[in-house]
């Protein structure tokens, strides 16, 4: 009883240490933050950046763009933060990543028709087929670096679920939401199965920052506000809440 009440209050006394070095620093450095959000209406990325934005007690201009040109616009340094990023070297050259991420795994699944006759149990089984995916976007090292697959690049999950309808792509490489939208929408009732071919990889999710903008000199401030809101549970809070309005199992969280 002991033992639990002294961690409770280690707890307490981290939050308060956290709380107050946060609105320290932050208060020294006033700024409008130029935010980039992805074009569609609601994605968890837009959640964690609010809560982001909101905590940080700053002002932002917002900018909607497809998946492509948001990545590119951090990387020229013409907006400053943006989230819902997965960690590579080479976007590592222009970005940084605030530590630590929020989401632990971005698990991908392979989307088919239910009347697709060929099998996809297997990596070998994607050669054929006319795959899928986001413009922009990283999956896992194998497929990324595999220029012998047939990759239709696409604006976003709902435009290549469309096209999986039509019979203009064979498969759909798509998220936890992607998954969610092919097989609970009711666009397409019965209409997509999850492939037996699982893919081998989970990767954490980011906030990033361009290292061209005025934010990256305040790197520290910012990884310290992640960590008081992971700590205070307003970031779980934020990430369960958004899929349990989606109707998605939560997935891990950072620890």
């Amino acid at each position: 009883m002991l033992a639990k009440r002294d961690f409770l209050l280690m707890r307490v006394l981290l939050l308060l240490g956290l709380y107050l070095l946060l609105n320290t620093a932050m208060a020294e450095s006033r700024a409008t933050w130029r935010v980039a959000y992805s074009t569609k209406q609601h994605l968890l990325s837009h959640d964690i950046m609010n809560l982001l934005v909101k905590e940080a007690r700053v002002e932002s201009v917002n900018y909607y763009l497809p998946f492509a040109r948001r990545l590119r616009s951090l990387q020229l340094g013409q907006v400053d933060i943006t989230a819902g990023l997965i960690k590579t070297e080479q976007r590592e050259q222009d970005i940084y990543f605030l530590e630590p991420a929020y989401l632990s795994t971005a698990r991908h699944y392979f989307v088919i028709r239910k009347s697709e006759l060929r099998s996809l149990n297997q990596y070998s089984d994607l050669y054929p087929m006319r795959v899928g995916i986001k413009l922009g976007a990283k999956h896992f090292a194998r497929f990324d670096q595999d220029h012998k697959l047939y990759k239709v690049k696409l604006n976003n999950q709902s435009e290549c679920l469309k096209m999986l309808e039509r019979k203009r792509v064979d498969v759909c490489l798509a998220g936890e939401t992607g998954r969610h939208k092919a097989l609970n929408s009711s666009l397409w009732a019965g209409k997509f199965k999850i492939a037996k071919f699982e893919v081998p990889y989970d990767s954490k999710v980011y906030i990033g920052i361009s290292r061209q903008s005025s934010l990256y000199q305040q790197r520290e401030k910012l990884e310290h506000l992640l960590n008081y809101l992971h700590y205070s549970g307003k970031l779980t809070s934020t990430i369960a809440h958004y899929y349990h309005s989606q109707q998605i199992p939560v997935p891990a969280m950072t620890n």
